[in-house]
């Protein structure tokens, strides 16, 4: 009994954390570590302690900032009350930050940036977090917060993750991070629009439901479908990433079926929900073939689009 009550604590602390999100997270990391292998920065070598280090950091953030979120939307439970969830999401993101000045402390940097670079960037993670989950900002109840969500999901990973491997970051890095800026933020937005009643009644105010469940379900859904093959198509032709990465675009398949779907019945919940599974296999599959596709610098060094 003692080890199914703890299985149990366990899986319930897991869902609080936000472990079923923590790939949001956990694809921008890999590819930014992946990336120098395209990019190759000067005097490149890849670390390995450090990206485990890094992948860790994020983990320890994304998980520490869903204990905080769920502390103050008042998920209590026996096992996790109130005082419990914000103790141990502080205690993460204390485990991310011990982690983050250990990676500064060992960051090589290129000639020319910043000493104190790193330091900024994590300034920057944990007020982007604390934006979207602390008071009196809680923009996880307000419009806007997608916005945030998906910049801190999509980019701040990324970044960060490169930097530690290449010691700078250049404008090509910052633009490899807006396809999974926008996969993340479609992958929100379903979301919303699935769990629009429950949002509701949780007295949030999301952008779909600000700009309504027709607009939403179809030109949101539509605009941001589209700028998921820009981004993509973006990336490619500034050559930010390796030609391998056009295989990305068999994601158009899904686009299509979630576009279609969105426009015909964005206010049928189990549709939606169906969707969001879509969205999360859009995510996974554009995060996986971003990353995967700099490796391939490893046996084709020579091909270059920009």
């Amino acid at each position: 009994m003692r080890i199914l009550k703890n299985a149990n604590t366990a899986s319930e602390f897991l869902y609080h954390a936000g472990c079923r999100y923590w790939t949001a997270s956990i694809l921008p990391v890999v590819a930014g570590t992946t990336l120098p292998f395209w990019l190759r920065p000067r005097g490149f070598s890849f670390k390995w302690i450090a990206a485990i280090e890094f992948l860790a950091a994020a983990v320890f953030f994304h998980g520490g900032f869903s204990l905080l979120q769920s502390s103050a939307q008042n998920r209590i439970t026996l096992s996790r009350p109130e005082h419990r969830l914000a103790a141990y999401g502080c205690i993460c993101i204390a485990a991310a930050c011990l982690l983050g000045l250990h990676l500064n402390s060992r960051l090589v940097l290129q000639p020319g940036v910043h000493k104190y670079i790193f330091i900024v960037y994590g300034l920057t993670a944990l007020f982007a977090g604390a934006l979207y989950v602390l008071p009196p900002f809680s923009f996880y109840r307000r419009a806007g917060g997608e916005v945030i969500l998906a910049e801190g999901l999509g980019m701040i990973p990324l970044l960060g993750a490169y930097l530690i491997q290449a010691g700078d970051l250049t404008r090509k890095v910052y633009l490899i991070s807006l396809p999974l800026v926008v996969v993340t933020g479609l992958w929100i937005w379903i979301d919303e629009l699935a769990g629009r009643i429950d949002d509701e009644n949780a007295g949030r105010k999301t952008m779909v439901m600000e700009f309504g469940p027709a607009f939403s379900g179809r030109y949101g859904v539509s605009a941001l479908a589209g700028l998921v093959v820009l981004t993509i198509l973006l990336v490619l032709v500034s050559g930010s990433v390796h030609p391998a990465a056009l295989v990305s675009l068999v994601s158009v398949g899904t686009l299509l079926k979630i576009v279609s779907v969105s426009w015909n019945e964005y206010g049928v919940t189990e549709r939606m929900a169906d969707m969001r599974t879509y969205a999360f296999m859009l995510h996974l599959a554009v995060g996986s073939i971003l990353a995967v596709s700099s490796l391939a610098a490893l046996f084709m060094p020579d091909v270059h689009l920009g």
